[in-house]
């Protein structure tokens, strides 16, 4: 079960420990995660219906300017643009609840070919090794560094897949 202090989690290092532990921030993304399965929606709905949730709380919380004041006093402007990524991370904790089954790694596999998704992709190296045949680890392995800060990655991506 996904629960709100999960979705908070995973929110945090990204919009700060004030903000998402307002009362009941990620309530409506939890919601849609927990009532998520196969079949149902598919990952890329889910996606788009967590960005649209998470559109709302913030700007419930924010305002128009959709700006953010940091805990270390600065400010700034969350964009439409930010979204996408905000939705990924909260969509890793849906990808991490994922049992270990050949039609999940199939359905999170296509998904990450479509979306590109750092979650996704994270999730297929973690948890998902048996199931990865050792050269495409490889590659997800180079897309994750080529494409992402080393600090997103480097605590848990082998060096030697790189």
């Amino acid at each position: 079960m996904i629960s709100v202090l999960q979705v908070q989690m995973a929110l945090r290092p990204v919009l700060g420990t004030s903000l998402v532990s307002d009362p009941g921030f990620g309530r409506r993304v939890a919601a849609i995660l927990q009532g998520w399965f196969p079949g149902r929606l598919s990952l890329e709905e889910t996606a788009a219906q967590v960005e649209d949730a998470l559109f709302n709380e913030l700007y419930e919380r924010l305002g128009p300017s959709m700006t953010l004041r940091a805990e270390d006093g600065s400010s700034r402007r969350i964009r439409m643009a930010d979204l996408p990524d905000l939705a990924d991370e909260c969509m890793g904790v849906l990808f991490d609840s994922l049992r270990v089954t050949p039609a999940h790694y199939d359905l999170l596999h296509a998904y990450c070919m479509k979306s590109g998704s750092f979650a996704g992709l994270r999730t297929l190296y973690l948890h998902f090794q048996e199931q990865t045949p050792p050269g495409e680890r490889k590659i997800i392995a180079r897309i994750l560094r080529d494409n992402y800060p080393a600090a997103r990655w480097q605590s848990w991506l082998n060096p030697a897949d790189c």
